[in-house]
């Protein structure tokens, strides 16, 4: 059996009937406490102990039925009013209690129900008959017959091969045999670690991990594993302080998928088996149009290098132009589309026709625009931008890590990603539709997203990249700007937070409406050891405390 708790309470049913046996057997009538009134007491206790273990009172109710049963077969004669009467008082206290207590019907096992589907397995139902058949030529009971065939009927449907042999135990193994219907099981697809609990509401805690709220993390075994195959999307938001374990969640994650990997390592922190390109080392050349038209890719330019630059909207449609006018200059025409796989220009041939322009203005007013944009073209026109060092496609294809920390300067950082990210479009394009085939992962995502130019590009890629096999992984310490992404990912990921903004988007993103999540997961998450992570998973709509392999 997985769950401890079963078994406690299976053996606690047996030594219980024991003791009743041998009590009312007994030829000596004690003078200590009443048989009736033991009954209670028993019921009673039974009652609040198996609510505190299983968060359920429908689970408690199945429990003091099979227990009932297990009296009777031991020839007590519980079918006396006077003991109906003690098992009717014992349920209905249970459930006054527990509607007291939460004023509304939040109980785990009708929650866990939800996620059932019924799975019909021939050889499980052959064991299951062939062990009811055993009850019924050796255990000459009816009671006893009727609890195996109920377990045969539940088995049926639940598909659990392992636990046919349970039919055996008929009353005894019912209530196990139930939970098992709503068993919470996240161990199909990418496992990336270990459950350590599910939210679920109650008074009790969990480790270390605590909380004051109506909810706690009840204990589950299982693994965590993520099912890409059936989400939205590929896509995946990684929160998290520093040293709080984002990274090695990350590179747990594309370690174990079954395609090639991309990874934007900004401070040079990633090692894996894949191929590492230091980035101080190649050369990207923005202009190339990647599958654009010039009129498109000259303007993609022009508002990246006004997202640099805080740029005025008047510089952006000179930049515009000027750039636009260098595609023709080196042969590449709109109307031509034959023309757009010449080679591309670069900065240094908008400059130089930058050049040949002013010596033909005679208007102060238009060479002061042209001027003004001579500082911007100057900074970008090093020989990093000239020409495309790399094969796109190959690092798209391969294991790649593209190590940025020794570029120290920041504008050159976001240009070199910027124009990779670009040249995925048209990767994702010109290979057409496909199932999961390449991970990209962005280490310090707002690097990128805090640029406008930035936040489009990755916010088109979030949209389209599942349609063509791409998923990303972003990485962020705050949740200030992946807001608009998160909508539009399969899982979101929260590590250890500390500042008050993150800790209440984050709550209110994974708890929804109810406020009582809210206040246990606001609670949990400064709390959060390394490697921890809280994350709702939409496919079952439960929320998991999750321990990373590392």
């Amino acid at each position: 059996m997985q769950d401890f708790r079963h078994v406690f309470i299976i053996l606690l049913s047996i030594a219980e009937a024991v003791l009743l046996s041998v009590y009312f057997k007994s030829d000596v009538i004690t003078l200590v406490i009443e048989r009736d009134l033991f009954i209670l007491i028993i019921i009673f206790v039974n009652s609040i102990l198996i609510y505190l273990l299983f968060s359920s009172i429908v689970m408690s109710i199945v429990y003091y039925f099979s227990l009932y049963i297990i009296f009777i077969f031991i020839n007590i004669n519980l079918l006396s009013i006077t003991y109906f009467l003690s098992y009717i008082i014992g349920v209905s206290f249970a459930l006054f209690g527990y509607f007291f207590i939460n004023r509304s019907f939040n109980d785990n096992f009708i929650l866990n129900l939800r996620n059932f589907k019924p799975r019909i397995n021939t050889f499980s139902i052959i064991l299951s008959v062939i062990f009811v058949i055993i009850v019924s030529l050796f255990v000459k009971n009816p009671l006893i017959l009727i609890g195996s065939i109920l377990n045969l009927l539940i088995l049926s449907i639940s598909g659990e091969i392992v636990l046919s042999p349970l039919t055996l135990a008929s009353w005894l193994a019912t209530p196990y045999l139930l939970s098992q219907l709503g068993e919470i099981r996240v161990n199909k697809g990418l496992c990336i670690g270990k459950i350590n609990g599910i939210l679920r509401r109650s008074t009790f805690e969990l480790g270390r991990v605590k909380t004051n709220a109506k909810y706690k993390w009840a204990n589950i075994k299982s693994d965590f594993c993520i099912d890409l195959d059936n989400s939205k999307n590929y896509n995946m938001i990684i929160l998290g302080t520093s040293g709080s374990g984002k990274s090695s969640l990350a590179k747990t994650i594309v370690s174990k998928l079954n395609v090639s990997y991309l990874i934007f390592d900004i401070h040079g922190e990633y090692f894996t088996e894949a191929k590492r390109i230091d980035a101080s080392l190649i050369s990207v050349n923005p202009l190339s149009l990647f599958g654009q038209s010039p009129r498109q890719r000259a303007l993609e330019v022009a508002y990246m290098l006004k997202s640099i630059f805080n740029l005025g909207n008047l510089q952006v449609i000179d930049l515009f132009n000027i750039i636009f006018e260098t595609y023709e200059e080196k042969g590449i025409y709109e109307e031509d589309s034959s023309s757009w796989n010449n080679t591309p220009p670069n900065f240094r041939d908008v400059i130089l026709l930058l050049e040949r322009k002013k010596r033909y203005i005679n208007n102060s007013t238009e060479l002061n625009k042209i001027q003004s944009l001579e500082p911007y073209l100057n900074f970008v026109s090093n020989s990093m931008f000239n020409t495309n060092s790399i094969n796109y496609n190959d690092i798209f294809e391969d294991n790649y890590i593209l190590d940025l920390s020794k570029i120290t300067i920041p504008e050159i950082k976001y240009i070199v990603i910027e124009t990779i990210l670009r040249s995925l479009t048209s990767f994702m394009y010109s290979t057409g539709t496909s199932k999961l085939r390449k991970m990209i992962v962005i280490d310090e995502a707002p690097f990128i997203l805090s640029k406008e130019s930035g936040q489009l590009l990755v916010e088109r890629l979030f949209a389209e990249g599942r349609k063509f096999g791409i998923g990303f992984i972003l990485i962020s310490q705050t949740s200030e700007y992946v807001k608009k992404l998160i909508s539009n990912s399969a899982y979101l990921f929260a590590l250890n937070l500390v500042e008050p903004a993150d800790l209440d988007y984050v709550s209110k993103i994974i708890s929804g409406p109810d406020q009582d999540i809210y206040k246990s997961i606001y609670d949990s998450l400064h709390k959060l050891d390394r490697g921890l992570i809280i994350t709702r998973n939409i496919l079952q709509d439960e929320i998991f405390l999750v321990r990373i392999q590392q």
